[in-house]
């Protein structure tokens, strides 16, 4: 960092045994053990001068903006005998006390005036904080003890303190990670709450956005086939006020089975009167963003159609697949779209699972159903060869 001035309280000046000289104008750099200044003049190199981080007692820093120069404050380690600044090892002989009572070492004051570039404060503060945390200088000092001096630091250091031992120290560590635990999940909550208000905002963003798109087609004959795919779009993407157990009570599977009557017509439209279940529990659950329906409660809702007027019902294939079928669905019309399907210009061709649902815009599941239901009756015949699975038209009756 460029130019550093050097304050020493409560001089004007420099040291206190040389208040004339000024420190002014000079540069700071960090390492892992010290805090050199550089003077920028290299004619007055008697005045570089370095600091070891391992003296210094505390540090602080203020960047305001009402300060026209950002300062930091640092609370050094001085020896009193000799004025000079403490060496790391009468600092670690500190640490190791726990005192100051055997020490001569009082603290002292530096001042850092940073009047260079705006974000020299923030480099100085963000390099300097990270040296201090690494403490480089006692794994130095670790590598220099011998094996008796190592032994009886990690005797002490493997030292159970009284308020970590016995019963009341296991109460006390699980209250604390009770207390972590709970903040946690009240962070969670938090997020998830702020996730809930988003999602109503979308989906009441869509009601008005496919409103508008109707309202847009009503009025031009000629819509264009980006605003169908839009329209197509918003039809799925949400459900404005989804019916609830808390809002319906003993009416929710009913006010349920009409919502999804409601939400399923133009999907059913779409695949030629039927969809399979799990794809309508899918596109349904998505389209309530977060009021989720159970798997149950879909299939009782769904049970009630013919009850209250509504012109779907459930059905079950004999292979146990549920789907929803429309009242407008035929299995004559299936089947004769098979039919179609195996004859090609006169020439009996065999389709698969996976012709019939591209072919009749159906997912695999049911395409595999319709086949079947077609072989039971009669309709098509079965061939299992190098191809794998076909069907063909019966032609043996």
């Amino acid at each position: 960092v460029q130019s550093v001035d050097l304050e020493f309280k409560p001089h004007e000046g420099g040291l206190p045994t040389a208040v004339a000289e000024k420190y002014e104008n000079g540069n700071v750099a960090v390492t892992s053990h010290r805090l050199l200044w550089l003077h920028s003049d290299d004619r007055t190199q008697e005045q570089h001068c370095w600091l070891p981080l391992a003296s210094i007692k505390g540090h602080k820093g203020v960047n305001s903006f009402f300060k026209k120069t950002p300062r930091v404050y640092l609370d050094v380690w001085m020896d009193s005998n000799t004025g000079q600044v403490a060496s790391a090892a009468q600092v670690e002989s500190i640490s190791a006390t726990n005192t100051t009572s055997a020490s001569t070492l009082v603290a002292g004051t530096l001042t850092l005036a940073l009047r260079g570039p705006s974000n020299s404060y923030d480099t100085f503060d963000k390099n300097f904080k990270l040296a201090l945390s690494r403490k480089e200088w006692q794994k130095t000092a670790e590598k220099n003890l011998t094996v008796g001096e190592k032994y009886e630091r990690n005797k002490e250091s493997r030292m159970v303190g009284s308020s970590a031992a016995g019963i009341g120290g296991l109460i006390r560590k699980q209250q604390e990670e009770s207390a972590r635990a709970d903040k946690s999940i009240d962070l969670a909550f938090k997020d998830l709450s702020a996730l809930m208000d988003k999602a109503r905002d979308m989906v009441t963003l869509s009601q008005k956005l496919k409103e508008a798109l109707e309202e847009n087609a009503r009025k031009s004959d000629n819509t264009e086939k980006e605003d169908k795919g839009i329209e197509k779009f918003l039809l799925t993407l949400g459900i404005s006020s989804p019916v609830t157990k808390s809002t319906a009570g003993s009416m929710y599977h009913r006010q349920l089975a009409q919502q999804l009557a409601d939400f399923l017509v133009v999907p059913l439209k779409k695949s030629h009167g039927a969809l399979a279940l799990v794809d309508i529990y899918c596109i349904f659950n998505r389209a309530r963003g977060i009021e989720l329906v159970s798997p149950e409660d879909l299939i009782e809702a769904a049970n009630l159609f013919p009850s209250i007027g509504i012109k779907m019902q459930l059905r079950k294939f004999e292979s146990g697949t549920l789907a929803i079928q429309s009242s407008e669905h035929s299995d004559d019309a299936v089947y004769k779209k098979l039919e179609s399907m195996t004859n090609r210009n006169g020439e009996l061709v065999g389709v698969g699972v996976g012709d019939v649902a591209n072919g009749l815009d159906v997912p695999v599941i049911l395409a595999r159903e319709y086949l079947l239901m077609a072989e039971g009756n009669q309709v098509l015949c079965r061939d299992e060869g190098p191809n794998g699975l076909r069907f063909f038209t019966n032609a043996f009756l």
